[in-house]
């Protein structure tokens, strides 16, 4: 069982080509997986204007690849970088 049919009707499931759903299925595991890290995106103070405890909203991705940030108190964009 992939995880297409846990978000897809078996109607349209049967429409799709097996490169089609598996497509989805990674689409689908890469937004799962990302919320997941979006979990362990705490900052103590916002790098950009030092803001305690940011409110922070997921911005889009950089040229990278890797997920950008906005501080909603200042409205900078910045790249979470782990070590």
């Amino acid at each position: 069982m992939t995880r297409t049919s846990k978000y897809l009707n078996q109607d349209t499931i049967a429409a799709l080509q097996s490169f089609q759903i598996e497509k989805i299925d990674r689409e689908i595991t890469d937004y799962l997986d990302t919320n997941n890290k979006m979990n362990t995106y705490h900052f103590e103070y916002c790098p950009k204007c030092g803001c305690y405890h940011p409110r922070l909203i997921k911005s889009g991705f950089a040229n990278s690849g890797k997920q950008m940030l906005r501080c909603k108190e200042c409205g900078k964009r910045f790249v979470y970088i782990s070590i």
